[in-house]
């Protein structure tokens, strides 16, 4: 069982990746109806992807790895947790725009985005992958017992 746990954990995860690289390679490019409507599905997954992640992560923590003394006296885990939050966060924002966008879509116009949403979706596309490339080296060093101070 841990191992299909762990499994599905990973693939939820490398789908959340998928979804936010295939959203910064679509707002980078001028926006279409086409474009709009599947960054929104796009938003959609990632979200799902994110929920996924928490629940099984956190059912891996408490039922199915080393249990949650030892990742609770983790800073690695600690961090990871926090980086998690903080991109989480910051994605609100892409989504809340692009949940806007739905009236517009379901009337056949192109979302209207003005230069400074653009930039700012961009730049939290940008800050999101960071925060993922620092939650992965956070799980190596996890991993590997680095930080641990039980």
């Amino acid at each position: 069982m841990n191992i299909l746990v762990a499994f599905l954990h990973h693939l939820a995860a490398f789908t959340l990746v998928s979804a936010l690289l295939a959203e910064a390679v679509l707002i980078a490019q001028p926006l279409t109806m086409s474009s709009a409507r599947s960054l929104r599905f796009l938003d959609a997954l990632y979200g799902m992807s994110a929920i996924l992640i928490l629940v099984i992560g956190v059912l891996r923590v408490m039922y199915f790895e080393k249990g949650a003394d030892y990742y609770l006296h983790s800073h690695a885990f600690l961090f990871k947790m926090a980086v998690f939050a903080v991109v989480g966060l910051i994605s609100i924002y892409p989504t809340v725009v692009f949940l806007r966008w739905g009236k517009t879509i379901k009337q056949n116009q192109i979302p209207a985005l003005s230069g400074t949403e653009l930039k700012n979706i961009r730049r939290v596309i940008r800050l999101e992958l960071c925060g993922i490339g620092l939650i992965i080296l956070s799980a190596v060093l996890m991993a590997k017992g680095t930080g641990f101070s039980g």
